[in-house]
């Protein structure tokens, strides 16, 4: 990419291991300086980060923005990276109105608030149980161990899928979001959508009490065909695992690094709710939306967008904006809930949120209980990252703790 940035070329700054470790130095350098930053790669359209709380708000909701490349006059497929994606399937967050209206309305009959709620006492079983054997550890690693394994486990009781497969499922799933595409991610997108594909026909042939199951035996006019809940159970599972296993690791990591507020949590745990909400706002598990496309020329801000620019809006950048959050770089645990933008905003805005909340929320309460003070077992430096520009989360966490009842 050909702009230049106060910190030298932008696209090295976005791939390099400093923005993954902490993506927020850079984005708020972008965000004081432009409403957006353009950027031309080589053989692909020209790409701008949207950067900013308004600005990324407006963009969210703009009729003139499309999730589709070809209403941009260009091939469709193409990826953040800036390749073009060979083996996508089509799901919510790759299509407009009024296909994503119906797609989403279908989804939502069956993804109710009662049923997440339903799922509350399974999540603490499961948490309950994850922390107990994380923490018989010498050496707990949480991401693995705890992190990952909460959400992974909730989504597939959710939606009906054996857990026999979990480690083929997260390895798919970091594929599938990882920043360049190529044989491992086409590998990866064949395997789910073979193995959705037959899950989804025993559903039908023997329906269970599983969301999937209620999808597909759904009799409604505008019920999904296969293909489209290959897609819809692709996406479920994918947002509901990668997604909330890094929220969970952000709380986790801002516990090691915060005792006091490890001690207040403990004290309180009534205050977890608030406590995962600020940190979806400070250090949420998306850097970027998806990607959108201009379907005609427009501005964001004072910058010039022409038909066929894609557009990455930065939530992350957008929930650090001092023009709307006051000390926005600080963790405040009485800082007013809402008003960030960590699951989106518009018709785009995650169908699973109040899934995500759910689980942290029970997770970490699992944890609190049962730890009386946590910190890192290596350096800041030494921690693993996911690479990319969508991801933001820490891929290892080993920890020393000391449990709830033990000397200190």
């Amino acid at each position: 990419m050909t702009t230049e940035t106060p910190g030298g070329s932008l696209r090295a700054e976005l791939e390099g291991p400093a923005f993954q470790a902490d993506p927020h130095a850079v984005l708020r350098e972008l965000t004081r300086s432009a409403a957006a930053h353009r950027c031309e790669p080589e053989g692909a359209p020209p790409q701008l980060m949207v950067t900013g709380y308004e600005p990324a708000r407006a963009v969210l909701t703009d009729p003139r923005v499309s999730k589709r490349s070809e209403r941009a006059g260009l091939e469709p497929g193409w990826l953040m990276s800036g390749v073009r994606d060979e083996v996508g399937v089509d799901y919510m967050l790759t299509v407009d109105p009024p296909e994503h209206t119906r797609l989403r309305k279908v989804a939502a009959r069956a993804f109710t608030p009662q049923r997440v709620e339903a799922l509350r006492p399974r999540t603490r079983e499961i948490a309950d149980r994850l922390a107990d054997d994380v923490l018989a550890q010498e050496t707990p690693e949480l991401v693995d161990g705890f992190a990952a394994r909460v959400p992974i486990s909730v989504i597939c009781e959710l939606l009906g899928v054996p857990l026999d497969d979990w480690d083929r499922f997260r390895w798919a799933s970091e594929q599938v979001v990882a920043p360049v595409a190529g044989a491992d991610r086409e590998e990866a997108y064949v395997w789910m959508s073979g193995y959705l594909t037959e899950l989804i026909a025993g559903k039908r042939a023997e329906p269970g009490a599983d969301l999937l199951s209620a999808l597909a035996d759904d009799t409604d006019d505008d019920r999904l065909t296969d293909p489209e809940l290959v897609g819809m159970a692709f996406l479920l599972l994918i947002a509901g695992y990668e997604t909330t296993a890094n929220l969970i690791g952000a709380v986790l990591l801002g516990l090691a690094r915060r005792p006091e507020l490890l001690k207040a949590l403990r004290a309180d745990p009534g205050l977890i709710p608030t406590a995962v909400e600020e940190f979806l706002r400070l250090d949420g598990p998306v850097v970027t939306a998806t990607e959108r496309f201009a379907t005609e020329d427009m501005h964001v801000g004072d910058v010039p967008v022409r038909r066929g620019d894609m557009l990455l809006v930065s939530l992350a950048a957008a929930n650090r904006d001092p023009a709307r959050f006051g000390e926005p770089d600080s963790f405040r645990l009485g800082r007013p809930a809402g008003g960030h933008l960590a699951f989106g905003h518009g018709v785009h805005h995650c169908l699973g949120a109040p899934l995500a909340r759910m689980e942290a929320e029970v997770a970490v309460t699992a944890f609190v209980q049962r730890v009386e003070s946590l910190e890192l077992a290596v350096a800041e430096a030494a921690l693993e990252w996911a690479p990319g520009l969508l991801m933001h989360g820490v891929r290892r966490l080993p920890v020393s703790v000391v449990a709830a009842g033990e000397p200190g």
